[in-house]
């Protein structure tokens, strides 16, 4: 059975302040932006590779909010160790920077649910760093055969 982990939080809990955004944004949190560590397993023999996101459906956008892309997995990786991330390809977040972006929902607003997915692909991402997200979220569409995902929550 496929499962997606993570050795810092559990599914449904609230995410530690040092994963959200870090003062160096400018978006008003005061963070670290550590990027909380996945390990998945149990995936199909028939995945070429992986692709990984974080997304929050709460933000007050109409669209959501890309935190993380993370595309071009091989699927020897079943961590987000060092060597996985150096070796795949980062998409730019909704930060407008390339990598992790923790949580940052605006002051006051209500609990923000964050989705980390991780996707078992039957066909390569076709995609450059500057690749539109939705252009990720719609190629993640046709082409994943399973997924897994934890929710983590964020208020600030």
């Amino acid at each position: 059975m496929m499962n997606v982990e993570s050795l810092d939080f559990k599914d449904g809990e609230f995410l530690d302040n040092k994963y959200s955004l870090s003062t160096d944004y400018g978006f008003g949190c005061a963070g670290k932006n550590l990027r909380p560590h996945l390990k998945w397993e149990g995936f199909s023999n028939e995945i070429i590779e992986y692709a990984i996101t974080i997304f929050d459906p709460d933000a007050p956008t109409g669209s959501g909010f890309w935190h993380w892309i993370l595309v071009n997995i091989d699927k020897q990786h079943n961590e987000t160790s060092e060597k996985c991330i150096s070796s795949s390809l980062q998409i730019q977040n909704d930060f407008g920077s390339y990598g992790y972006g923790g949580p940052c929902p605006p002051e006051g607003d209500h609990t923000h649910r964050y989705f980390f997915t991780v996707y078992g692909l039957n066909t390569r991402i076709e995609a450059h760093a500057d690749t539109p997200a939705a252009q990720i979220g719609f190629q993640l569409h046709f082409k994943t055969i399973e997924k897994s995902s934890l929710m983590a929550l964020f208020k600030r």
